[in-house]
Order: C-alpha cells, then sequence, then structure tokens
C-alpha cells in the first residue's frame, strides 16, 4: 500500500509539472522526408559548384590503360592545361544539367581532371569513358561522388581544349 501511494505521488507530481507550460515555446517538428543520402549529395554537389568557381586553372591528363585495370598513372598518353576563361566556364557548364549520382563501384581511370586555383590543387576527379556506353562517367577519386554526362559533349570539350591550347601556343 506504501509503494502505490508513493507511486501515485510521483505521477501527479509529473503530471501536475508537466501541465504548467504557458511560458514554453512549442518547436516545430522537423520533417525526416529527406534522408542522409540526399544531404550528402546535396552536400557534394554544392561543393563541386563552388569549386568549379573558384578555379582558375583545370589540367586534364589522359591516360593508356588495359581493359583489366581499374587505373595505371604510370602512362600518360597527354596532358592538356586549361587557362582560358572561356573554357574553364565551359567545363563549369558541363555540369550544369548534371546531377550527382552518388557513390560509384569499379570505374576505370581514363582521365585525370584536377581544378586549380592559383596553383593549389583544389580537387582531383577522375574519368571513365567505357563504364557506360556513350557517357563519360566522372567521379570523385574517394568514389562518393559522380556525374554522366554525354560521351559526345566530353570528347568535344576535350578536342576544342586541344586546339585552343594549341592556338595559345603560337
Amino acid at each position: 500500500m506504501i509503494k502505490l501511494k508513493k507511486v501515485i505521488i510521483i505521477g501527479v507530481a509529473i503530471l501536475s509539472s508537466s501541465c504548467n507550460k504557458k511560458d514554453e515555446v512549442v518547436k516545430p517538428k522537423k520533417e525526416h522526408n529527406t534522408n542522409k543520402r540526399d544531404l550528402v549529395l546535396h552536400y557534394h554537389e554544392n561543393y563541386f559548384k563552388k569549386l568549379r568557381k573558384e578555379m582558375d586553372k583545370i589540367e586534364i591528363s589522359l591516360y593508356k590503360i588495359k581493359d583489366t585495370d581499374s587505373q595505371d598513372t604510370t602512362k600518360l598518353v597527354r596532358i592538356d592545361r586549361i587557362l582560358d576563361v572561356k573554357k574553364i566556364k565551359e567545363f563549369d557548364s558541363l555540369f550544369d544539367s548534371t546531377r550527382n549520382g552518388g557513390y560509384c563501384c569499379c570505374p576505370q581511370t581514363h582521365y585525370i581532371i584536377d581544378l586549380f586555383k592559383q596553383k593549389k590543387r583544389l580537387k582531383r576527379f577522375n574519368v571513365d569513358t567505357l563504364r557506360v556506353k556513350d557517357k563519360a562517367f566522372i567521379f570523385d577519386t574517394s568514389y562518393q561522388t559522380s556525374y554522366i554526362i554525354p560521351l559526345n559533349v566530353w570528347n568535344n570539350f576535350i578536342s576544342d581544349s586541344r586546339v585552343n591550347a594549341n592556338n595559345h601556343l603560337h
């Protein structure tokens, strides 16, 4: 009986203290519709956009690899350096309509893209031009982000960049 009285007294005390909340501000509940994956993708997408706005030089290296290799950076075929502001903006626009596809598995590295600002490398991306038919698959070196653009768009950008780089040398 004494235990029951103690439980009732404790219950009444809790109930009465919880009812007196005139000054308390009720916070709206957070919606949990956005999942963690979307938040991570959004963060990386914004980060990549920011980097593209800051860069003042792009280096694109082409490597010769075997079909069985995922990456072999010892066989450099060529390196293109893009300093022209117009070409840098064109590179940026390649990603205007693409969406971060998130984690990627098992791509091959045919190209490496290095983004620079005042000689400091901001970020490195790899490019696979064989993984998806008729697509260039651009992915973070950590494999956590990926972008797919049409292969012909990628090839046009690369060939135009080479022509412009050669014209600036003469």
